[in-house]
């Protein structure tokens, strides 16, 4: 080793050997040295916004929409054969007729001869059964006279009497018929509303069964409403329910665009479908909208409708945003120390902008509506309370 080093020292490369193995030992050195530990990180608190829950009476409301359909339409159908010899001037297509009004004239002269005719054949069926009477009152009156016990039917001429009565009662029957089809020559419909579209007009020959028109009333207007089972609870609605009378049910509001204006109009649920549909698993909520036509603008047929329903009330039920539920009916709260917490909750109602909750909820408790992609139990936070004029 001795002679290694007198070799190496001797050597004209003497100097870089040493600065070389100085940076060696150097680098031993330091490797072998303990290393100093680096200071754990603390992570900054989040912030969040927050509200305090909120408690009072409350109404749930379901919001839902539908389109508007006709309770009533029918066909203009009429009864007897003939020419039409007049029509009236709200006959066409979106014309708007009343109640009872006179809307086709058929021409009745054949039905006004029917009625004379039949009116003379009643004349002479009742002279007929007053002469029966007389023949039998007068046989029967003959017969005692004779003193030879009870008379036999034929011997009083019940049969001929029994007969002139049938007679009459057809007659009769015959006159009231013809009577019913004159009447008939004038067509109207037993309810205000509107011709959806016209078929026929003056000069044209239709028969008993043919379609002269399609109508519809405007006394009161459907809109099937689709709800879910949760939502029809928020009604306190049963399946298959069928309100006793119209103001029973409960209110909806509908509304519209429409004319260039939001337009709002008021109707009741009256009844709801017996069943569940099997494919979308909804059933329907019946709402009905009174005289639609006399609004301005009306609520015609056909219109697509927004519906906020009014439901049960709940009594001091806790209120919160809909931005403070998460994932799994749960919520965040911000507990004592500013750390996140989290509730399982249930939802009971909402109104549209809000919920009502139940579970382990205080009143005024700090609830988080800031969205959190990654909270977890005891994060610390930044509360930040949402000032009302800032969330509206």
């Amino acid at each position: 080793m001795r002679f290694l080093l007198r070799i190496i020292f001797n050597s004209r490369y003497a100097p870089l050997l040493i600065i070389l193995l100085g940076v060696l030992i150097s680098y031993l050195i330091s490797s072998l040295s303990p290393k100093p530990k680096k200071g754990i990180e603390v992570p900054k608190p989040t912030p969040v916004f927050f509200e305090r829950v909120n408690q009072q009476d409350f109404n749930l409301k379901v919001l839902t929409n539908g389109e508007v359909r006709s309770v009533t339409e029918i066909n203009v159908i009429p009864q007897v054969n003939g020419q039409i010899i007049l029509v009236a001037d709200e006959f066409i297509d979106g014309g708007n007729f009343k109640k009872g009004q006179p809307l086709v004239w058929i021409d009745d002269r054949d039905y006004k001869l029917g009625v004379i005719s039949s009116e003379s054949r009643v004349a002479q069926a009742k002279k007929m059964l007053e002469r029966e009477i007389a023949e039998s009152e007068l046989a029967e009156k003959d017969w005692e006279e004779l003193g030879q016990g009870e008379a036999s039917p034929l011997t009083l001429r019940i049969p001929q009497l029994e007969e002139a009565k049938a007679t009459l009662n057809g007659a009769e029957a015959d006159l009231e018929r013809a009577k019913l089809n004159l009447e008939r020559t004038v067509i109207s419909l037993p309810f205000n509303g509107i011709i959806k579209r016209k078929n026929a007009g003056i000069g044209q020959y239709v028969n008993a069964g043919s379609v002269l028109a399609s109508a519809f009333s405007t006394e009161k207007v459907l809109i099937p409403l689709p709800l879910t089972d949760t939502e029809l609870s928020y009604l306190g609605l049963p399946l298959g329910y069928e309100a006793k009378s119209f103001f029973l049910g409960p209110k909806v509001i509908f509304r519209s665009f429409v004319s260039g204006k939001n337009i709002e109009w008021e109707g009741r649920i009256t009844r709801t479908s017996g069943s569940i549909d099997s494919q979308t698993r909804l059933v329907y909520g019946y709402a009905e909208v009174l005289y639609p036509y006399e609004e301005d603008p009306p609520l015609a047929i056909g219109t697509y409708v927004d519906a906020e329903i009014e439901g049960k009330k709940i009594k001091e039920g806790f209120i919160l945003p809909n931005s403070s539920l998460k994932n799994d009916n749960t919520i965040y709260v911000i507990d004592a120390n500013d750390r996140l917490k989290i509730k399982k909750i249930e939802v009971v109602g909402t109104d549209g902008d809000n919920i009502i909750v139940k579970g382990e909820i205080n009143l005024n408790e700090r609830i988080i509506i800031s969205t959190l992609n990654s909270g977890y139990e005891g994060m610390q936070l930044t509360p930040m309370m949402l000032e009302k004029n800032e969330k509206e």
